[in-house]
């Protein structure tokens, strides 16, 4: 009887007067949607990414790496999980059937969405019984959503141990938007804190629901609405954003500025955020849209071009509601702030600044250090040490900001990062400084160094003097000096100030910056940016080759693999068995960089401001999908190394437990031979990167390595010698360089012997 007044009910909600629906309420707070599974998959094949996979050049090296024949990655994941469980997973079998996938999630009336709220709902801190999930799945056809109905009823119920209660529901006429007149709902297992969920599915659609009270009204709503009505929200974006350029490959909608109450929290008050804030806007300028759709919210599209490159782009509407927000991109970028962005860099960004934004942030602070107001904070500096914050080192900063990332000389050596802001009055700012440098170093928080250099003047701040009260960083048992890594030097020229992660670097940027000069307007820019076509309004440019810089990083660290390997390497255990664990590859047939990153592309951005908001948009040929490649390729590596251990697990490792500790020898490396360990290292890292600046060539000397080429830091630092004090031998062989020390004995055997010794590969 029941059913039958349910089907009766269905029927009349589907009279012909019945208005459309989106497959997602008005109101829900995030949305992300698949919009065309098929088109995907055949634009796919076009980028980068798939061009590599698909390249049988890197098939031949994969199959020296493992030892074996050419190997297809794509077939090598698969094999790996099959190995695991089986077989693969159905439902890679059937991404033919799929034709959109679309899903929103509301965390109820308590307020907005949040990336707090869902953490804290995730970890059982706050209730989830407001939250309402949506997944809508469409299919290309019946069959299609019949086979995949299955297998995931399959696997709610294997989670199940009783059999979840089902029901079948009869729609009236062909089922509208379901495209049959028959479903069946399957209840969820238990959510907690009294969560329905559902999942229904029936012809061309499959429905999963968690937190819906009513899931027959929902069945109702969803029969009405078409595979391609997604949500308000989406059709609001995409009227700003305009018709796709390309394949859409997803729509996410998230709300404006969804990610500051989490990012406030975390600050811990506006004391913090006055650090918090400009760190984050700066990050966000340098991790791309990924970071400014999670910061800011928005619509956000990505389409896969025809080039095989991805074009996002998103729509953020309205003003930031934080000053550290409103720091940066807030107006129309100067073109000649361009300059600011060192023309080496692999990656830089350039965007219009606001001082008085910073200023406001300082304004927001209750109350100093002492229970005073800032103002007299501030009055108590002047008098003491002749500056103030806002006259003296925020108001002289001009509108535009960059930074700027050049090529990575080693892992061992810290990285050339330059902050760059324009500068419109010197003379304040460097009484500013003066003053901040002697009000730090009376309360015993700083030691630095100011210097002059070419008419610039440069502050110099050492690490392991941040004493930070008691004891600070020097309380800290560190391995190495932080001061040999890093002395942030903060740099005054005549119209910038600079910020360094060493002075040599600063220094290099001084006599770069007085060449620039010189050229006037034939100065050299860089060359991502200048090739960025982007409106008058742009308020940020930025350019990213983010495939050299990785595939350089790459370089290093598989120059560095085989000697930490060898560092690990500790014989036999006192029974004289090997106990080091085999490697499930070679390390010396990994491929080289220009194999993984040939079919990759710089990447480009910029933010236009627009009425009611601004538009970001970047092309990459570094899709989302990256990640998850990324993902695959360690999990198959962490079961290769996994499947190696088991093999030694019936190995007997020396001595019993009864042994006593007089019955181990323990060998253990002395400090000089470890120090030598480590300079072999960075000695074989630097060789790597100097070839790829030298078209293959290995230098003619060690020396080489320390001098300044165009301007360029050393591809190495400090002496060329072992742990002992000597001088560390080279040689290059038809097989590529030798690298060796005299060893403890101090005797010459090239390599033999006590010598240590270390070998590059051509």
């Amino acid at each position: 009887m029941a059913m039958s007044l349910l089907a009766l009910a269905l029927a009349a909600a589907q009279a012909p007067s019945a208005a459309p629906q989106h497959l997602h309420p008005d109101g829900v707070e995030f949305v992300m949607v698949l919009p065309g599974i098929q088109p995907v998959l055949d634009a796919f094949g076009n980028t980068a990414l798939a061009r590599t996979l698909a390249d049988e050049e890197l098939h031949e090296v994969l199959g020296d790496v493992v030892g074996g024949g050419p190997m297809d990655p794509v077939d090598l994941l698969a094999q790996q999980w099959r190995d695991l469980g089986g077989a693969v997973p159905p439902i890679l079998d059937l991404h033919e059937g799929f034709r959109s996938v679309s899903l929103s999630v509301d965390p109820g009336a308590d307020g907005g969405f949040s990336l707090s709220s869902l953490a804290q709902v995730a970890e059982g801190a706050t209730s989830a019984s407001d939250l309402k999930v949506r997944l809508v799945i469409d299919f290309q056809d019946e069959a299609s959503g019949e086979a995949v109905a299955r297998l995931l009823d399959a696997s709610l119920r294997g989670v199940q141990a009783d059999d979840l209660p089902t029901r079948a529901v009869s729609l009236a006429g062909d089922g509208g938007a379901f495209g049959s007149a028959r479903l069946t709902v399957v209840e969820l297992p238990d959510l907690g804190d009294d969560v329905k969920g559902h999942f229904v599915h029936g012809g061309t659609r499959a429905v999963m629901a968690i937190g819906l009270d009513d899931i027959d009204e929902e069945i109702l709503r969803l029969s009405h609405a078409a595979p391609d009505a997604f949500s308000s929200e989406i059709e609001a974006g995409r009227a700003k954003l305009g018709a796709a350029e390309g394949t859409t490959l997803m729509e996410v909608y998230i709300p404006p500025y969804a990610g500051l109450s989490a990012v406030m929290e975390a600050a811990d008050g506006p004391e913090a955020m006055m650090f918090a804030g400009p760190i984050a806007t700066m990050m966000e300028m340098m991790f791309g849209a990924l970071g400014t759709a999670m910061y800011r919210g928005g619509h956000w599209r990505v389409d896969i071009r025809g080039d095989g490159r991805y074009l996002t782009k998103g729509w953020i509407r309205g003003s930031p509601p934080l000053a550290s927000l409103q720091m940066i991109g807030g107006a129309a970028l100067d073109p000649s702030s361009l300059t600011l962005a060192h023309p080496d860099a692999l990656v830089t960004s350039v965007a219009s600044f606001e001082p008085k934004q910073l200023l406001d942030l300082l304004l927001q602070l209750p109350q100093g250090a002492n229970g005073e107001d800032l103002e007299q904070v501030m009055v108590d500096m002047d008098t003491r040490f002749g500056f103030r914050l806002d006259r003296d080192l925020i108001e002289p900063l001009g509108g535009s900001i960059s930074y700027s990332l050049p090529k990575l000389r080693s892992l061992l050596s810290a990285p050339n990062l330059m902050a760059v802001a324009t500068l419109d009055d010197r003379e304040a700012f460097t009484r500013g400084m003066d003053g901040l440098m002697a009000m730090m170093k009376e309360a015993s928080r700083l030691d630095g160094q100011r210097t002059d250099y070419r008419g610039a003047t440069l502050y110099t701040l050492s690490l392991d003097a941040l004493t930070g009260g008691d004891g600070g960083m020097q309380s800290l048992a560190l391995p190495v000096d932080p001061s040999t890594i890093s002395r942030p030097t903060l740099t005054v020229m005549e119209d910038r100030v600079l910020l360094s992660t060493l002075p040599s670097h600063a220094k290099r940027e001084v006599r770069r910056v007085a060449k620039l000069t010189r050229a006037g307007e034939g100065a050299e820019l860089h060359a991502g940016l200048s090739a960025v076509e982007v409106p008058g309004a742009a308020t940020m440019v930025s350019s990213a080759n983010w495939p050299v810089f990785y595939g350089n990083l790459y370089t290093q660290l598989r120059a560095l693999a085989p000697v930490i390997l060898s560092l690990a390497n500790d014989g036999d255990d006192a029974a004289g068995v090997d106990t080091d664990l085999p490697l499930p590859f070679k390390l010396d047939s990994l491929p080289e960089m220009d194999l993984l990153t040939r079919h990759f592309a710089p990447s480009e951005r910029s933010w236009v401001k627009v009425e009611g908001g601004l538009v970001d948009t970047s092309v990459s040929s570094l899709g989302p999908e990256l990640p998850v490649l990324l993902v695959g390729a360690g999990f198959y590596f962490s079961i290769m190394v996994t499947e190696q251990a088991l093999l030694i697990d019936d190995v007997e490792f020396g001595p019993t437990e009864e042994a006593g500790l007089e019955d181990v020898e323990v060998e253990v490396s002395s400090g000089a031979e470890m120090a030598t360990k480590t300079q072999l290292v960075s000695l074989g890292v630097a060789i790597q990167v100097y070839r790829l600046d030298h078209s293959n060539a290995f230098p003619a000397s060690l020396a080489e390595l320390t001098k300044s080429e165009g301007g360029q830091p050393p591809y190495l630092s400090g002496a060329l010698e072992d742990g002992w004090g000597r001088a560390v031998r080279y040689r290059v062989t038809e097989e590529g360089c030798r690298l060796w020390s005299l060893g403890p004995d101090g005797v010459d055997q090239e390599g033999g012997g006590d010598d240590l010794l270390h070998v590059v590969a051509r």
